[in-house]
């Protein structure tokens, strides 16, 4: 099912741009698959995002069985759902380098 288009903004403090990318790691119990959140930002935002993101995914407990990924930078696009979105492997790298 077609998903409805719309803007999201910056999740960033007082950013009031439009959200480009989405920060999250994959997720598994070993029959789901999921990306768990952590930001959606602005290219501007972006690396404090990135960097705020390793800290969230420090805290995030798994039980046996569950695997959660590194966090990873996806270009955020309207009416995609998680499974279409892009990776920038690109962009991670600029900011683990």
């Amino acid at each position: 099912m077609p998903m409805k288009p719309y803007k999201v903004l910056c999740l960033q403090p007082s950013c009031k741009n439009f959200a480009n990318f989405k920060i999250a790691s994959r997720w598994s119990d070993g029959g789901v698959e999921e990306l768990k959140t952590y930001a959606l930002t602005c290219e501007k935002c972006l690396s404090a995002a990135f960097t705020q993101s390793f800290e969230k995914h420090k805290s995030c407990r798994t039980i046996s069985g569950e695997v959660l990924e590194s966090p990873m930078i996806f270009e955020l696009h309207t009416g995609r759902h998680s499974n279409q979105l892009v990776r920038r492997t690109d962009l991670e790298a600029s900011f683990v380098s």
